[in-house]
């Protein structure tokens, strides 16, 4: 028997959140640069992931897109593109470490992947939350 954590649901909410303000943000480029999308899909992508891990009575080690990526493997069914997307995202923001820190702007021509990616999250963490069950055992 799995033991919900308290407030997982409320992760999904913000997941939801931060999604829907990416999907909009592309309507104001003026206010809403790559870099911005960027992060409001990472924080979208990261808290759908968070919610379904404490539904599962479980926490990830690390919060970066590849930590979340192998911890979830299993858990959640990405496509093949959508996962080298998480990682790419992983790849402009290399701030974990003072040695390899690094941050590379996002294109105009990411956003599209970006949004797609979170797309996707949203979909699996959906049906994974709702069917209860982990994604190696159906």
């Amino acid at each position: 028997m799995v033991n919900e954590m308290v407030d997982w649901e409320a992760f999904y909410n913000e997941g939801r959140s931060y999604h829907r303000t990416a999907q909009g943000s592309v309507r104001r480029p003026e206010v809403f640069t790559p870099g911005i999308i960027q992060n409001l899909v990472a924080m979208g992508i990261e808290k759908y992931i968070m919610a379904l891990f404490m539904k599962r009575g479980m926490l990830p080690r690390n919060h970066t897109m590849t930590d979340l990526l192998g911890e979830s493997d299993g858990m959640l069914p990405l496509d093949a593109h959508t996962k080298e997307t998480l990682l790419y995202m992983d790849g402009l923001q290399r701030i974990c470490s003072m040695d390899d820190f690094s941050i590379q702007e996002p294109t105009k021509e990411d956003v599209t992947r970006f949004l797609t990616a979170i797309d996707a999250v949203a979909s699996a963490v959906e049906t994974e939350l709702h069917e209860g069950t982990p994604a190696e055992a159906k």
